[in-house]
């Protein structure tokens, strides 16, 4: 409102107000209110009521089946600058191959037809039964699998419309759950790419055009955090492709992901190492603790199993090995070993030698003995003939001896003497136990020596030599 339009309504006010006594009974007394109102309308307002005024009268004849440069005569394709600015990524799931983000897309072009006068500028609008009228592109992303339009506490959209250019700026919050070809060779110390692409579903390259806003067109919030992994870059570019239908213009974006560490050598790794050690204490039991070192062994081998299934529950049943089967693998190798080493060295400690059959008598002396003096035999002795082994009496009586009185020590002077049944099955034990007890020393060795050459093999191999990369396309930014 202008200052003498201000001025006049005042003295209109004025003159309402001391004739007020004469017409205080008529219906005009109101316009006193209605004007003192009007000096504290916005004087905006008026002129923003006209602006959407006309944006209707616009609307009366637009066509929202036809895209904005339809009807000129060059055939110019109409232009669509997209952007996406990263709010969070949430569940990037190795198991489904699939991640969710939450976006704000925005989408730029300029559409002639709804040009008009507008003193304010700039319109904003948030109103669904417009937007369902106005001309939009038909974007899609081809690798969605589920998505919706955020609505809390009402619809996360907006219009921006430049009403002397009729450029528009759509802008909404989406989230989205996008499917991702991971490759697990190096799991979990893997690079992902996962890629969102957006194409146009029914318009060709010769009637719409997509490109990115800016070399920087994918913005990221500020402390973006997730669970399982770091962004360490992205870059989009054109990925615009002939079809079977024709050429339809396409984008991409691309995150690269790198899994956090941390949690799987906590979870997995740790307690991996701790269960091969500890099927190395049987190494240092004695070899007859029989059921500490079976109990041992048998706990620490199922626990492994039980390890190994944990992690391939999280996982795709993929057919290639991953850097986490190597792995499980070789410890379930090294604890199954030591079960395997306990059975050797039990096997070492009760070796026994085979038995062989007595054959009676000793020069025909046995047979007499035994019949001639019973009473006096006495089996605790062994001698032997022709390479077996013979009980012989300690002592016996001679007939001539018996009448003589007299007794005749052939243990000690007539026969060759050897250790008894007792001793020499001794001495065999010690010797067993000996061989078990030096497989034992030998193991405590080469156990912890192989594993550890194992370490410096795997480590480096996944983590430098093998670690994976990515290469942008020459089109990138």
């Amino acid at each position: 409102m202008t200052p003498v339009s201000r001025h006049l309504v005042l003295a209109a006010v004025t003159v309402l107000t001391m004739c007020q006594p004469r017409i205080a009974a008529t219906p005009s007394t109101n316009l006193v209110a209605v004007l003192k109102n009007a000096t504290a309308v916005d004087p905006h307002a008026v002129q923003v009521a006209t602006g959407f005024e006309r944006l209707d009268r616009v609307m009366e004849n637009y066509d929202n089946r036809l895209y904005p440069t339809y009807d000129e005569h060059d055939g110019a394709p109409t232009f669509v600058n997209c952007s996406l600015h990263i709010l969070s990524f949430s569940s990037i799931s190795a198991s489904s191959m699939d991640y969710t983000i939450d976006i704000y897309l925005r989408q730029e072009w300029r559409d002639e037809r709804l040009r008009h006068y507008n003193e304010r500028g700039e319109l904003y609008i948030n109103d669904q039964t417009f937007r369902d009228r106005l001309w939009k592109p038909d974007l899609f992303f081809t690798n969605l699998k589920k998505g919706h339009f955020q609505d809390i506490t009402v619809p996360n959209f907006y219009l921006r419309i430049k009403p002397k250019t009729g450029d528009i700026i759509y802008s909404s919050r989406l989230s989205l759950t996008l499917s991702c070809s991971m490759q697990l060779y190096s799991y979990p110390m893997d690079i992902q790419n996962c890629s969102m692409d957006m194409e146009s579903y029914t318009f060709t390259t010769e009637q719409l055009k997509f490109a990115w806003k800016s070399e920087k067109a994918i913005q990221l919030i500020d402390n973006l955090v997730m669970p399982q992994f770091n962004l360490d870059d992205t870059y989009s570019y054109d990925c615009t492709s002939n079809l079977s239908t024709g050429e339809f213009p396409c984008l991409r974006a691309v995150f690269i992901l790198r899994r956090q560490f941390g949690y799987h050598l906590i979870q997995s790794y740790l307690p991996t190492v701790l269960i091969v050690f500890m099927s190395w204490v049987s190494f240092w039991l004695d070899v007859d603790a029989i059921p500490a070192r079976v109990t041992l062994g048998v706990t620490t081998l199922l626990t492994m199993t039980t390890l190994a299934g944990g992690v391939r529950v999280s996982l795709p049943p993929v057919s290639y090995i991953k850097a986490i089967d190597v792995w499980m693998g070789t410890c379930t190798i090294f604890v199954f070993g030591a079960l395997l080493e306990f059975t050797m060295t039990n096997y070492l400690s009760r070796k026994r030698p085979p038995q062989r059959a007595i054959k009676p008598g000793f020069c025909g002396l046995g047979a007499k003995m035994r019949h001639q003096d019973n009473d006096k035999l006495t089996t605790t002795q062994m001698i032997f003939t022709d390479g077996n082994a013979l009980p012989v009496p300690k002592t016996y009586k001679t007939i001539g001896s018996r009448l003589a009185g007299e007794t005749t020590d052939y243990a000690a002077s007539a026969l060759p003497v050897m250790t008894t049944e007792e001793q020499t099955q001794k001495m065999m034990d010690e010797k067993h136990k000996k061989k078990a007890k030096v497989l034992d020393d030998r193991c405590r060795i080469i156990f912890p020596l192989s594993f550890f050459i194992f370490n410096i093999i795997y480590w480096p191999s996944y983590l430098v030599f093998l670690v994976e990369d990515y290469t942008k396309p020459p089109q990138a930014s």
